[in-house]
């Protein structure tokens, strides 16, 4: 290639990339046309290339020959008898919620399914080096003169920690501020954390029709070590915190599959955009999902490619851990067995060790239910509870499917696609109602990449591709399977699993870019950093594009949609630090109105219960102070109020956001006789 040509490439390239951009811009403003013709003419100036080079691929790491030794058959044999009473000592049933039999871990229970997952590990292990190589490299290492450390980073590594570092900010700044509120999803959750603490160890949280564990047990964790309180602001820190482990996940996936540059910049998307902020600062299960997904198909990825037992058992692992996340993991294992068919059919038939292959999938998946078995201990003695919220949306069990279902489909489909540049998901918690779901500069680089992604596959034959396409269809299916409620679909929640590799084709254009401005350059010593600045510049504005959607946009919208708990909670306790007490303050609810558990969680007491529909429960003698609060449209009960205490001193609160607004009712003790 001539070095005209290899000039003209990265300009071809940014030039797809602003006429991409400005055409998501018009279609921000409905020009259809416009941005149709823009988008065209994007693709075809991006795909306009040369061969894109494959990424190096590393050499398999040589395992020591695995035998089936007396004691690794011994492992085997613990292994099952431990998986057995896993499955059966996790069932303890003396604890129910709402008359609902809630299965309890037991400790020896506990104690059988770990050593179970320890022993299955240590039978099929395949070390990479014997314990003599292990002992000869110790040696060698503690015997090299010591003449100081230097500490060399790669471009790499430096630009990860970049984004390592925006990350922090992301998913942390003004974490107690944003999101405002909580909802009555988050009280259902803290009361299953206060369960846990009051020592319950449930395998299965049967209220608010029932919820995967591993969320409560963390938080639970979280208050138990670092001393964090029962309330709105754990539940935040909590899955913010797996919400940032995403993107070293998500690198690690990308770079596998597609080297270091789309690595580093599919980590970079994590780290900005809004659809995996929102979801994980919400203190709500869902990034647990895009979480698991992330790790478990790096190690499945690298199983494939590498062929190497040990990885098909850590995927094996990672996949059932994301079982006990939230219900879109479910899809997991079962794209797990598409990629594992896919390599067969298209990757691995020329090459293929079909008996190594087929044990080592078998024991991936052996390990999976090993580390399901609690959990499908409740699932068959229980199914309807632990598949309820899926058939929810699947099948008419809570609401009648209305026409015909793939009628209903190929609408959900259409409106599934539309979802990341045009119209998003209507549901307020997670998302400005309606939004895209990328940011304007995003949601173009996505058209570009997802483009880039079916040239190369079709026209190049680079199955990498058909893995990448494959999984984030295959995970944004959820949303459109909820027959009986198609009006939450699109659901960004349902469709999180699909984030990691959502972002590896946002990343692909702008790494391929990157590579282009190498090869253009490659007798420039400073190529590295003049590239390193230009794709800074073209991902600033999604820095600034997110940073405005989160922190203002979606934070204004939050809280006009949300009920200021929070306030209510802050003026109760004034009253019980000042000339009352908690006992005699209430608070009467309204109809879709705040949650009195919200209250209870916010003043610190998750068992106070002073809260009730009707102001009739709490009248009393008022032998002491006592506070009353309301909402201003509850005429019927500020009258009983009015009659009841006539000396009550009754003021209007008014709310940091406008229209939620609420009264105060103070009624003074009588004089003493």
């Amino acid at each position: 290639m001539n070095t005209l040509r290899q000039t003209a490439q990265p300009i071809r390239i940014v030039l797809a990339i602003i006429l991409v951009v400005v055409g998501q811009w018009a279609l921000n403003l409905r020009s259809v046309p416009v941005a149709l013709l823009l988008y065209a003419t994007a693709v075809v100036l991006a795909l306009w290339m040369p061969t894109e080079r494959d990424a190096p691929t590393a050499p398999a790491a040589r395992a020591a020959p695995w035998r089936l030794t007396a004691w690794r058959a011994a492992l085997i044999l613990a292994s099952l008898v431990g998986a057995v009473l896993a499955f059966t000592l996790n069932a303890d049933s003396s604890f129910t919620v709402n008359d609902v039999v809630e299965y309890q871990f037991t400790p020896i229970g506990v104690a059988a399914w770990f050593a179970s997952m320890a022993c299955f590990l240590a039978a099929f292990w395949q070390p990479e080096k014997t314990l003599a190589q292990w002992r000869d490299a110790i040696r060698a290492r503690w015997s090299q003169p010591r003449a100081g450390v230097t500490l060399r980073l790669s471009w790499t590594a430096l630009a990860l920690i970049a984004v390592l570092a925006l990350g922090v900010f992301f998913y942390f700044y003004r974490i107690d501020a944003t999101p405002a509120e909580m909802t009555s999803d988050h009280a259902e959750k803290l009361l299953d954390i206060n369960d846990i603490l009051q020592g319950h160890r449930p395998v299965f949280f049967v209220r608010n029709t029932g919820r995967e564990p591993l969320q409560f047990y963390e938080n639970a964790l979280l208050i138990a070590l670092a001393g964090l309180p029962l309330g709105h602001i754990t539940l935040k820190l909590g899955t913010a915190f797996i919400g940032f482990l995403t993107i070293p996940a998500t690198f690690l996936l990308a770079r596998e599959m597609f080297g270091d540059a789309v690595g580093v910049l599919a980590a970079f998307f994590v780290a900005t955009l809004h659809w995996p902020i929102a979801i994980s600062r919400m203190g709500l299960r869902y990034p647990l999902t895009p979480f698991f997904t992330a790790l478990s198909f790096y190690f499945l990825w690298r199983a494939l490619k590498y062929q190497n037992r040990n990885d098909y058992l850590l995927a094996g692992l990672v996949l059932g851990a994301g079982l006990y996340g939230y219900i879109p993991s479910r899809d997991a294992p079962l794209l797990a067995v598409a990629w594992c068919a896919a390599w067969l059919i298209f990757d691995g038939w020329r090459r293929l060790d079909w008996r190594r292959f087929a044990l080592n999938v078998g024991l991936m998946f052996a390990l999976t239910l090993v580390v399901f078995m609690p959990l499908l201990r409740y699932s068959l003695d229980f199914p309807e509870m632990f598949w309820y919220r899926a058939l929810t949306r699947v099948a008419s069990v809570e609401q009648p499917v209305q026409g015909n279902v793939a009628v209903i489909f190929a609408h959900n489909l259409a409106n599934l696609a539309l979802a990341f540049n045009w119209r998003g998901d209507e549901v307020w918690p997670t998302n400005i109602p309606y939004d895209p779901t990328f940011d304007t500069v995003s949601g173009a680089l996505f058209v570009l990449g997802v483009a880039f992604a079916v040239y190369q596959l079709v026209r190049r034959r680079k199955t990498a591709y058909l893995y990448l396409l494959g999984a984030f269809i295959a995970l944004v299916l959820p949303s459109a399977l909820a027959f009986a409620f198609p009006r939450e679909n699109p659901s960004l929640v349902r469709i999180s699993g699909a984030i990691p590799f959502a972002a590896i084709l946002i990343a692909l254009p702008v790494a391929h870019w990157w590579r282009a401005m190498q090869q253009a350059f490659a007798d420039w010593r400073g190529r590295t950093a003049f590239g390193a600045l230009a794709v800074a510049i073209v991902l600033t504005p999604v820095i600034a594009l997110n940073y405005q959607w989160y922190f203002v946009d979606y934070d204004l919208s939050y809280r006009e949609s949300s009920q200021n708990s929070s306030e209510v909670a802050a003026v109760i306790r004034d009253f019980a630090h000042s000339v009352g007490d908690l006992q005699h303050a209430y608070f009467i609810g309204y109809p879709y109105w705040i949650d009195g558990r919200a209250v209870a969680i916010n003043l610190g007491d998750i068992e106070w219960k002073n809260f009730s529909l009707q102001a009739a429960d709490f009248i009393t003698e008022p032998s002491t102070n006592l506070l009353f609060i309301l909402n201003p449209e509850d005429k019927a009960n500020l009258a009983l109020l009015r009659e009841t205490y006539p000396q009550g001193q009754e003021k209007l609160i008014r709310s940091r956001t406008p229209g939620k607004n609420f009264i105060s009712f103070f009624v003074p003790a009588s004089p003493t006789q």
